[in-house]
């Protein structure tokens, strides 16, 4: 009875090890996600204002603590005022993309330039108003969360930081 015990026991944790072996081995093949194949959606009007398309390249997974997608904002179009718990990377792709903070710092971004955002500094960001604006959002995830949604950013504040932001261009 005992051998019959001893034998079930390592029949399961041979089992149990192929199973882990099994996940670490597909942990460790490099993999292609299609373009289009995880989808993407219309920015949504609570959190954008105007014409915002977000298509998904990469999920975040036990290995990769971040996702990405691929956002393209239209004239006048930016996000609301948000947070990063563990901060977002964008790298600009196509046209302008305007960012500016809480504190009243106002930026321009180009293609091949890089927007550091470090956790939980309030921000927004978008398109100016005379060109389209695209960036890659690489965003980290603490806690299984990426971004703290709040209040739109207005007209008026927008008006403001992207004259801001050109001014500061000029200089």
């Amino acid at each position: 009875m005992q051998k019959i015990v001893s034998l079930a026991l390592v029949g399961a944790l041979s089992c149990v090890n192929l199973g882990i072996a099994k996940e670490l081995a597909q942990m460790q093949k490099q993999e292609v996600v299609k373009s289009g194949s995880l989808g993407g959606f219309k920015g949504d009007s609570k959190i954008f204002s105007g014409e915002v398309n977000v298509k998904m390249l990469f999920k975040s997974d036990s290995y990769r603590p971040f996702g990405g997608a691929l956002v393209r904002f239209e004239k006048g179009a930016r996000t609301a005022w948000h947070t990063h718990p563990a901060g977002q990377t964008l790298l600009v792709t196509q046209g302008s993309i305007y960012t500016g903070t809480k504190d009243g710092i106002a930026q321009i971004a180009k293609p091949g330039d890089t927007v550091l955002c470090p956790p939980d500094v309030e921000h927004w960001h978008g398109a100016g108003t005379k060109e389209i604006g695209e960036h890659i959002a690489i965003t980290h995830e603490k806690d299984g969360k990426n971004v703290t949604w709040l209040k739109l950013l207005s007209d008026e504040e927008y008006k403001t930081y992207v004259q801001a932001a050109e001014k500061q261009a000029k200089e």
